[in-house]
């Protein structure tokens, strides 16, 4: 069966899971061997073999530049949307806002693209300290060099807000939101 093939491609060595992270932690970014070797603190070999493999199983394209080989996620590829929230589930940002109930991002934040300046890019269900909550998000908006707008909410409030059709929650959830952190039937009225 193609699935459990690819998924074996996927999920066998710790070199191929740090892999994983970082493409499709940065998605839209280029890598180069080298490159990869110093982010993943693994040995070249190593690094070279489950690059083959991802190639190989069509998650990773390659593409010449100069004497460089480059390699990037290939968003085509039916895992993709499913390695994208295996990867963003392990990041920073998810480590450090796991004591929320419910973490929503949009597809776009997923995406590293940019949004409309007016929508939301992700929503923090729960009741954490507002400033271990900007310091993540600060930490997060370095990273992207980006400003990334954001709601904090208890559960309450999200049923409320749900519940009066406020226009940021429903434009959020028409842009289909995924659930990184939590469960998603905490959503259900």
């Amino acid at each position: 069966m193609k699935v459990e093939t690819s998924l074996n491609a996927v999920l066998t060595s710790k070199t191929r899971c740090k892999l994983i992270c970082l493409f499709f932690g940065n998605p839209q970014e280029l890598f180069y061997v080298r490159q990869l070797v110093r982010l993943s603190g693994e040995e070249i070999n190593s690094v070279r073999r489950e690059l083959a493999n991802l190639k190989k199983a069509n998650i990773l394209v390659s593409e010449a530049r100069g004497n460089r080989l480059y390699y990037t996620t290939n968003p085509r590829h039916h895992l993709f949307n499913s390695l994208l929230l295996m990867a963003y589930r392990n990041s920073d940002l998810a480590q450090k806002l796991d004591k929320a109930k419910l973490l929503l991002v949009s597809f776009h934040f997923l995406l590293w693209e940019k949004a409309r300046p007016d929508s939301i890019d992700l929503i923090i269900v729960g009741e954490l300290p507002i400033r271990e909550v900007e310091n993540a998000i600060a930490s997060e908006e370095k990273k992207r060099e980006a400003e990334i707008n954001y709601m904090v909410m208890d559960q309450s409030e999200l049923k409320l807000r749900q519940n009066k059709r406020d226009p940021f929650i429903v434009d959020f959830f028409l842009s289909s939101p995924l659930v990184i952190i939590g469960n998603p039937a905490l959503l259900e009225n």
